[in-house]
């Protein structure tokens, strides 16, 4: 990433604030409140469905969705932490998150398992997680039922930028009351259609978790006409990658500083990946400069980037 946390912090749309009250004012977490799809269209109920640990953006969309719920800009309904065969682990990661934002009301469920993960050091490494008491977390299947049958009719919007298997399941098991409660899905995702035509989930990080979970819920939606939003990666927005380290330097803020770390440590890990091939191959080289180093295609072949190995 280019520039210093110095020159983003000369100029920020941004002001945190004392760690001990909001990380933002109410304007400021409205202006990031892009992380989360369908967001912006006036007060909601949201259950968000995630897999925080191995990307940041799932601990920002809980950072900026803690916000807004302490704010009353949104209600935060419900969270379930899925995935890697530790979804235990990233609840747990999920309620540390929301408790240091005073956001203790919010209920934080264990979800589906999915497959299996070696987490990378860094994805746990926050101060009291170790504190966060487990039998404070709840069934990710039983939470998601329960906050269904106490809401009021077509109410709950869900955000899933995970795998789509928790939800799948609620879906299967209790159509009625999805269709009575629900008001929106919103899936960070993607779809494409196939030769007949058919909408089918493409190859989007989240869809091939559980590719059968992510057919079930698109086709849920499109069969019974609920509202449904898709947010690919295309829709992504060029955010400053040192966003996180100008807040960190500014407070002592264990988020931030645990998010400036994650950032840095977890674009480290991203690039070994990508030189050991395990990346989809629409992840290059040339990709990674562009979106994560602000490097131009003609800069990239100028400076001969593409030799770059892992070691370098």
């Amino acid at each position: 990433p280019q520039g210093s946390g110095a020159e983003l912090l000369r100029g920020p749309r941004f002001r945190a604030l004392h760690p001990r009250r909001p990380l933002f004012r109410k304007g400021e977490a409205r202006a990031m409140a892009s992380c989360i799809p369908c967001l912006g269209r006036g007060r909601q109920n949201l259950v968000i469905i995630t897999d925080p640990g191995p990307d940041p953006d799932d601990v920002k969309a809980l950072l900026v969705a803690g916000v807004l719920h302490r704010h009353r800009t949104l209600h935060l309904s419900a969270v379930v932490a899925n995935g890697g065969q530790q979804a235990m682990r990233r609840a747990r990661l999920a309620r540390c998150v929301l408790d240091k934002l005073g956001a203790y009301d919010v209920p934080v469920g264990v979800g589906s398992e999915g497959k299996e993960y070696k987490p990378q050091p860094h994805e746990y490494a926050i101060d009291g997680i170790d504190q966060v008491d487990s039998a404070r977390l709840r069934s990710g299947q039983e939470l998601l039922i329960s906050t269904l049958r106490a809401a009021v009719s077509n109410s709950l919007t869900f955000v899933c930028i995970s795998s789509l298997r928790d939800l799948a399941d609620v879906m299967d098991e209790h159509p009625a009351l999805v269709m009575e409660k629900v008001v929106e899905v919103a899936v960070q995702g993607g779809l494409e259609r196939d030769e007949e035509g058919t909408w089918q989930p493409d190859t989007s990080v989240n869809n091939m978790f559980d590719l059968e979970g992510a057919r079930c819920v698109y086709r849920f939606c499109m069969d019974h006409g609920l509202p449904l939003t898709v947010v690919s990666r295309n829709a992504v927005p060029m955010l400053p990658m040192q966003l996180a380290k100008s807040f960190a330097v500014r407070t002592s803020d264990s988020i931030m500083s645990y998010l400036a770390k994650a950032q840095f440590l977890g674009l480290e890990g991203l690039w070994q990946k990508l030189c050991e091939g395990k990346l989809p191959a629409r992840c290059t080289k040339q990709w990674y400069f562009e979106t994560f180093c602000g490097v131009s295609r003609d800069q990239f072949e100028a400076d001969d980037l593409e030799a770059l190995t892992a070691e370098e």
